[in-house]
């Protein structure tokens, strides 16, 4: 019986076999480090366009509130029209323009809806009986990340709390 004593060979053998483990290692955490790149920066993207959402739902909420409903605001804009908020004025105060507004990427939208009501007064999803002092708002900002399309809504209601 013979036994192979050249322990040169077998250290050559383990060495490589140590080299594949690390670089496997090393491969996996670069993959891995790439990909939580990547998440954080979907999720940063994400976080802005949900604070954009929430301000067009504030402006909306700061228009109505400084505006007579029937008159100049919310009961007057046409429903399923895109708008977007501006600054006019001073003292600076929000306004309603048609039509769609891009900032840094973003791309931002306002929609008014009819409420229909059911006989007990609850919002109906579809058909009811037309509340002319409820508006459904949706508040849609849309943008781009390494080259994949992404969207973030957000809906409320407004009411003429002032009726």
């Amino acid at each position: 019986m013979s036994v192979n004593k050249n322990p040169k060979g077998i250290i050559l053998i383990e060495v490589l076999v140590a080299i594949s483990v690390i670089t496997i290692g090393l491969v996996y955490l670069l993959g891995t480090y790439s990909f939580s790149l990547k998440i954080s920066g979907s999720k940063k993207e994400f976080y802005r366009a949900n604070l954009i959402a929430q301000e067009c739902l504030e402006g909306v909420r700061n228009f109505r509130d400084n505006t007579n409903w029937s008159e100049d605001g919310l009961g007057t804009f046409t429903t399923s029209t895109p708008y977007h908020l501006e600054k006019t004025g001073l003292p600076s105060k929000w306004t309603l323009v048609s039509g769609e507004e891009t900032i840094d990427g973003f791309t931002r939208r306002i929609v008014f809806d009819d409420v229909g009501r059911d006989s007990d007064g609850n919002i109906m999803e579809d058909g009811g009986i037309f509340d002319p002092d409820t508006k459904k708002i949706t508040a849609t900002v849309s943008w781009q990340y390494k080259g994949k399309p992404y969207q973030i809504e957000l809906l409320t209601f407004f009411t003429n709390w002032r009726q």
